[in-house]
């Protein structure tokens, strides 16, 4: 039959171009199969139900809503209401502001068609994506975890239109953010002399620790003790307000002694509750107006963007031969089959004391 064409990703579909009083349509109908064979036989079994002859096809003179483009077998489910379920489930998993950008990504999706359980609307999407290809993953990410939600709570077999779909990067994972040199920090410390207190102290706290922005943004003054005699930061959920990025983000941070020797603990003493109370969430992120200010800040001062200075850490950790196992649990990292939050139980903060002092 030579209306059969195979997509890029290998699933055969039936197509069919016919003429209209006005103008020329196509319908192009998934198939749902790798096998010419099984096509074969389903274009068959469509044509006969949609009562189109074998030997003609669709005829010129079939309404444009008859020719629609269409899925075979598409289940019949209110994905609006299941995207409302499926962030619903995830609350006590995730923050405020991940669940928006799971809604925002997933009805960017569902608006672009009408079959949303086919591959090739999805691929179709994918290539309209425009950004990094972290950006598009993030999109094909949100999207993916949805369908495999799904999946799991109704009878129709759903496949994920998104599976296999990732957007490879080229760039090289070290260039994809520069990391501090030793010059920009030198720049940075001399910038921030002229900084209110409490930014400088934010900015002193991520250089020493390689802690996140939001992790230090968050900061409550019970989250600063002593731990086996060492004085720590608790990154943790337990305050009001407080998440994490990932489970692994849990955990205990050695003081640097640069931090202590320029007064951290005097600073966290004059605080009632949080350590930085001028701040407020914004969609659950204490970082937001900090962010914002930063990326102003830098700008004439010629320095990279915040997350760059936790970059440095890492390279610096990594260049002084640092154990994956220790870094990730300093770092608050999961990596592969370990997840060295988990693992990293094991390991005393004494032992992370050595780390920070690196930074």
């Amino acid at each position: 039959m030579s209306h059969l064409v195979l997509s890029r990703h290998g699933i055969w579909y039936y197509r069919r171009i016919y003429l209209t009083a006005r103008k020329r349509r196509e319908t192009r109908v998934s198939l749902r199969t790798r096998s010419k064979r099984e096509a074969l036989e389903r274009v068959q079994r469509y044509l006969v139900s949609r009562h189109f002859p074998l030997s003609e096809g669709i005829p010129a003179h079939t309404s444009p809503a008859a020719a629609a483009t269409q899925q075979l077998q598409q289940p019949k489910i209110n994905l609006k209401n299941e995207l409302q379920a499926y962030i619903a489930s995830k609350k006590d998993a995730v923050g405020e502001r991940e669940l928006l950008t799971i809604e925002r990504c997933v009805n960017a999706y569902l608006a672009t068609t009408v079959q949303p359980f086919s591959k090739r609307c999805a691929a179709d999407y994918v290539d309209t994506l425009e950004g990094s290809a972290s950006t598009r993953n993030r999109y094909i990410k949100k999207n993916a975890g949805f369908f495999r939600w799904l999946n799991m709570r109704t009878d129709d077999e759903i496949k994920n239109p998104f599976e296999g779909m990732n957007v490879k990067d080229s760039t090289a994972p070290m260039d994809r953010r520069p990391a501090y040199t030793a010059y920009d920090l030198k720049q940075l410390h001399s910038a921030i002399q002229g900084v209110v207190e409490w930014r400088r102290w934010i900015i002193l706290i991520c250089r020493y620790s390689g802690m996140r922005q939001n992790e230090a943004c968050q900061l409550y003054k019970n989250d600063v003790m002593q731990v086996n005699g060492t004085w720590c930061f608790r990154i943790d959920d337990l305050n009001e307000g407080q998440s994490l990025k990932t489970s692994s983000s849990r955990r205990f941070v050695p003081i640097s002694s640069k931090l202590l020797e320029a007064g951290l603990l005097a600073y966290v003493e004059k605080q009632e509750i949080r350590l930085f109370p001028k701040l407020s969430p914004h969609l659950g992120i204490y970082a937001h107006q900090f962010s914002k200010w930063f990326g102003s800040f830098r700008k004439p001062h010629g320095l990279p963007e915040f997350h760059s200075i936790r970059h440095y850490a890492a390279t610096r950790l990594k260049e002084n031969g640092v154990a994956e196992q220790f870094a990730s649990q300093l770092l608050g990292h999961s990596n592969g089959t370990i997840t060295y939050n988990r693992y990293g139980k094991n390991v005393d903060v004494g032992q992370l004391v050595g780390l920070v002092e690196m930074l």
